[in-house]
């Protein structure tokens, strides 16, 4: 299996505008404000903002690339009047935002999709090899993977700290800097998810 790596510069943020800006919900194409995440993989958000009478609900289908490089979607239905939905792939990019399904109601809800904090560099299963820390902040850093917590590095780790691991990870590799560390994941590179390892 191929190794990769993952350079960290930030803390992961949400950004709930940051495919779609705010705009009339319709049957069609969105614009896209930005195509990818600032970093990583993230899971796709959508809130909906109710005016007058509720526009009959439909969806969002959402096309893009996960880290292997393959075409994954994902259909998201936006929930009530300022309620976050939050979808469960992890997208490297997003292509295009399609809504389908929308009947007006009394007036144009709006909505706007964008991406959480999830912060994911490898998905389908491997290893996570080393954390290096290339510079340091005062935050921790947690790893995580589908079945939980690999290890949580404590905040001002010295600029140098070289962790190995040589661990399996399950599902995905979560690496979530609380503060703008500069951290280097070592990991097995991801997989299309035909043949991915759990």
């Amino acid at each position: 299996m191929a190794n990769d790596y993952t350079t960290i510069a930030a803390a992961p943020v949400a950004d709930a505008d940051g495919y779609v800006t705010s705009v009339n919900m319709k049957v069609g194409a969105y614009t896209l404000a930005a195509t990818a995440p600032t970093f990583g993989t993230r899971h796709v958000t959508c809130t909906r903002t109710v005016a007058g009478a509720a526009d009959t609900a439909g969806t969002i289908a959402v096309v893009g690339k996960d880290l292997s490089g393959q075409t994954i979607t994902e259909s998201l239905t936006p929930g009530a009047n300022g309620i976050l939905v939050t979808g469960t792939k992890f997208f490297a990019s997003v292509t295009s935002v399609t809504g389908v399904g929308w009947v007006i109601g009394e007036a144009n809800d709006t909505i706007v999709v964008g991406w959480d904090a999830v912060n994911v560099v490898a998905t389908s299963g491997g290893v996570l090899h080393a954390v290096t820390i290339n510079t340091t902040a005062a935050g921790i850093i947690t790893i995580a993977d589908a079945k939980g917590t690999i290890a949580v590095l404590p905040a001002s780790v010295a600029v140098g700290s070289h962790f190995v691991y040589d661990v399996a990870f399950s599902g995905y590799l979560r690496v979530e800097p609380a503060a703008a560390s500069n951290i280097t994941v070592i990991h097995s590179a991801s997989q299309p998810q035909s043949y991915a390892m759990s």
